[in-house]
């Protein structure tokens, strides 16, 4: 049997992509029975869509091999596989049998898909190609293959428009071809400063106007650094897309991820046009902002005043791990550093800095992993959901937590074996993510559906 880390091995060297009955391969599986069928289906369907995938017609005890491989918006090419053994019944379903070795473990229907990596080595993040893409899926058995099936899956709708924003504005609205008028959602990014066009393009997928604004770094006139944002910036944004004929009017949604969650709470809290929120590793407080000179200043401000905020600590232990980190090349996790600033900050201060979510006229969805190593957005996320429910908040209120998961929840049946670490600001140093790529996967695969009913219940 190929363990887990062997597995990984032959990934790097790329021995899935041309050959997958090279991993493993025996003697006596040379010798099996090749029967068998490959069925997958649907073979056209959207990035956030299951397929089935099942092996029928095998010798009772065979063993299978399966292969996914696919390329990203950057011509990478990524692979994963599973090895199986046929039921009694001569089937192998992943929606129903645990492979005996691969890419990943246990029964997991999507399993292929989130487990695969770069077949360089290298890690990375997957970034869909816009529009469609393939991914070929391959069966083996005794090192001879017995069927392959492309799969083309659709990252945004099938008919699409895009508009850049005006001056004054930085982004990209999406939305499907057609008259509309479409409810109108705004997509807010974290702190990484790129605006989150994956996520706009799903949400066009599915019928909303999605706009993905950046509110700082390049270009002009956006703050250089995520600190002192103007909350008016988003209000132009919003008054910029529901001007569009193609936009319904109404209320529009908010989602949001780390920072952006922060964001998307705190604006939907203050603008009477927010009418959904969902927020990904949420905090239910403001704080500090991402300054590169170290001064502290709120993330944020409204009509010129900056909005209380509660300031991160930077306890010693943070200290040296970065320091044995750089030698090791390990992960350095932030979280005490958030830890610590809610433990040094008085009463008061947090009174001021929380969020007063319960004037969001509308649903709210937050979706935190208990492993986040980024923020303690489990516990971030609690204060605002507290915050809901002593309110007695009219609208929907949902915290979806998963054991898990770390920080990089996203929309699902994506690969998520990148999404643990992410580079940091000092070199040879990497910043912990947390979470573990099963977990993301399920986080992802659960709370997705959740969001999407939160805009349709706010908004449509």
């Amino acid at each position: 049997m190929i363990s887990r880390r062997s597995a990984l091995r032959c990934l790097a060297a790329g021995s899935l992509v041309g050959v997958p009955s090279r991993i493993g391969t025996s003697a006596d599986e040379r010798a099996t029975d090749t029967t068998g069928e490959l069925r997958v289906s649907p073979t056209a369907l959207h990035y956030d869509e299951e397929f089935d995938l099942s092996v029928t017609g095998l010798a009772p005890g065979a063993n299978v091999t399966l292969t996914a491989r696919t390329a990203d918006r950057e011509g990478r090419r990524w692979a994963s596989f599973a090895r199986f053994t046929a039921s009694s019944e001569g089937v192998v379903d992943l929606a129903e049998h645990a492979p005996d070795a691969g890419t990943y473990d246990g029964v997991s229907p999507m399993g292929l898909v989130w487990s695969m990596r770069p077949t360089d080595g290298d890690a990375s993040i997957y970034i869909p190609p816009r529009g469609t893409s393939d991914l070929t899926l391959a069966a083996s058995v005794g090192g001879q293959r017995i069927g392959e099936q492309t799969v083309n899956r659709r990252f945004g709708p099938e008919k699409l428009q895009v508009r850049d924003a005006p001056d004054g504005l930085v982004g990209l609205l999406f939305r499907p071809s057609g008259d509309g008028p479409f409810p109108g959602v705004v997509v807010l990014h974290g702190s990484g400063g790129e605006p989150d066009y994956g996520t706009a393009l799903m949400l066009a997928a599915h019928g909303y106007a999605a706009f993905a604004p950046q509110y700082f770094g390049d270009p002009e006139p956006l703050p250089d650094q995520l600190a002192e944002v103007p909350l008016e910036y988003l209000q132009r944004s919003a008054d910029w897309m529901r001007g569009r004929p193609a936009v319904r009017e109404g209320p529009v949604g908010l989602l949001g991820t780390s920072k952006g969650a922060e964001l998307a709470l705190l604006a939907g809290a203050t603008f009477d046009w927010v009418g959904a929120v969902a927020a990904y590793a949420p905090s239910g407080v403001v704080w500090a902002g991402l300054t590169y000179g170290g001064e502290t200043t709120s993330s944020w401000t409204l009509d010129g005043e900056e909005v209380p905020y509660v300031p991160t600590g930077f306890p010693p232990s943070v200290v040296g791990d970065y320091a044995a980190s750089w030698p090791l090349g390990e992960s350095v996790s932030l979280r005490p550093t958030y830890e610590v600033g809610l433990e040094q900050a008085s009463d008061e201060r947090i009174r001021r800095a929380t969020i007063p979510v319960e004037n969001i006229d509308g649903p709210v969805t937050l979706v935190s992993g208990e492993d986040d190593r980024l923020w303690p957005s489990a516990e971030l996320g609690g204060i605002a959901e507290r915050r809901l429910r002593e309110h007695d908040h009219p609208h929907s209120v949902r915290h979806l937590t998963v054991e898990s998961a770390g920080h990089a929840i996203s929309f699902p049946y994506q690969p998520t074996t990148g999404l643990t670490t992410i580079d940091s600001p000092l070199p040879g140093t990497t910043t912990a993510l947390g979470g573990s790529p099963e977990g993301l996967a399920r986080a992802a695969e659960e709370s997705w559906p959740v969001v999407l009913s939160t805009f349709e219940e706010g908004l449509r």
